[in-house]
């Protein structure tokens, strides 16, 4: 079970003032999608919902976005309840069972619809309402006909179907939207946390020249790339703010601990390795006890040690790799290498025996195993 950090931001995530977004896309269908009761409690089967009765990405996420808003009900009673005891799946499904959530449920939901879509989103943090004392906040951003948006359907939500916020321009979105990962601003020079205070327009100031990765090569990298890239970023942008701090920590924290998963599953494997490694070599002994018996062509003696050494070589190369990414504490890889040791020791006992066992003659084999 991973440990839970409790991240202070959370707690203020909520709705604020709405303001028009512009996007390129023609006029949108005002109503929600109507979809069977029975499907609306798994992305999967709304996505699959969605994709028979829309022809195209953008109807399927405007439909998407539309069923998301229209359905789901703002309620801060879901911060501890849902967000930070469960893993994402669950969180997700416990969002659409209670029908309502905080700003991360409301990006979630939508970011997980569209994944079953084989639609491009990722799930942004950040701080919104226009400065840096404002609402720590989730949004969305698409990726739709090769170009990212951004979406907030947490400030879009309600009866009317607002779709204010809907694919809405990097440009324009960056005036009520600060992520905290700079490469989310998806502008060419991102804006420091004070110049979104201030609340310049975003060509004005670039930030810092760390973002090394684009949109769609950042979300094809694995968990810890990503939390890697995304917490260089973030401290080259200045940890200056309480909300960036606590989501700093909280990055740090989510490396640490598949870090540590890693090193646990490296040593269990090395463990695992190494009591093969004995049960082959006690066969071995075994057999050599029972004086070869029944008989085998002497040339089929040695290969018996074989696997052994690999088994050896693929522990020893686990050990290796613990602690690399982070110190190790917790493992006691000492006494490992010292069993490992020990087993070497016995596996080059048995091969010099088998050694002189070859190359003597019957008489001699025959006294060698009673010496």
């Amino acid at each position: 079970m991973k440990t839970v950090v409790w991240i202070s931001f959370l707690l203020l995530c909520g709705l604020v003032p709405k303001a028009q977004m512009d996007h390129h896309f023609g006029p949108l269908d005002p109503r929600p999608p109507r979809i069977p009761n029975e499907l609306t409690y798994s992305t999967k089967q709304l996505a699959g919902f969605l994709q028979e009765q829309y022809d195209n990405e953008h109807d399927r996420t405007a439909a998407a976005y539309a069923w998301v808003t229209s359905n789901i009900r703002y309620s801060k009673d879901s911060m501890l309840s849902i967000n930070w005891s469960m893993n994402s799946e669950d969180k997700i499904a416990a969002t659409l069972r209670r029908r309502k959530g905080v700003c991360d449920n409301f990006a979630s939901v939508f970011a997980d619809i569209l994944a079953w879509m084989n639609i491009p989103s990722y799930v942004v943090n950040g701080l919104a309402s226009g400065n840096s004392s404002g609402l720590a906040h989730s949004w969305t951003a698409v990726r739709l006909s090769g170009t990212w948006y951004l979406c907030d359907p947490t400030w879009d939500a309600g009866p009317d179907n607002s779709k204010k916020f809907f694919l809405a321009s990097p440009a324009d979105f960056i005036a009520s939207h600060w992520p905290f990962d700079p490469l989310w601003q998806l502008i060419p020079n991102p804006i420091s946390l004070h110049e979104f205070d201030r609340g310049y327009q975003a060509q004005r100031q670039k930030v810092n020249n760390s973002i090394k990765h684009s949109p769609d090569e950042f979300i094809a990298l694995d968990s810890l790339q990503q939390l890697e890239a995304q917490g260089k970023r973030m401290s080259d942008i200045g940890l200056e703010q309480n909300n960036l701090r606590n989501w700093y920590a909280y990055n740090k924290m989510n490396i640490a601990i598949i870090y540590g998963e890693q090193d646990m599953n490296l040593f269990n494997a090395a463990v695992a390795d190494v009591n093969k490694a004995n049960t082959h070599l006690n066969r071995f002994i075994e057999y050599r006890n029972n004086l070869f018996k029944p008989a085998v062509a002497d040339k089929d003696l040695e290969p018996m040690l074989h696997p052994i050494d690999g088994l050896i070589e693929n522990a020893l190369a686990r050990v290796a790799l613990i602690g690399k990414g982070r110190e190790n504490f917790q493992y006691d890889t000492g006494n490992l290498k010292e069993k490992i040791a020990g087993l070497q020791k016995r596996l080059e006992a048995q091969r010099l025996f088998l050694t002189v066992y070859l190359k003597s003659d019957l008489i001699e084999r025959d006294k060698m195993f009673y010496q």
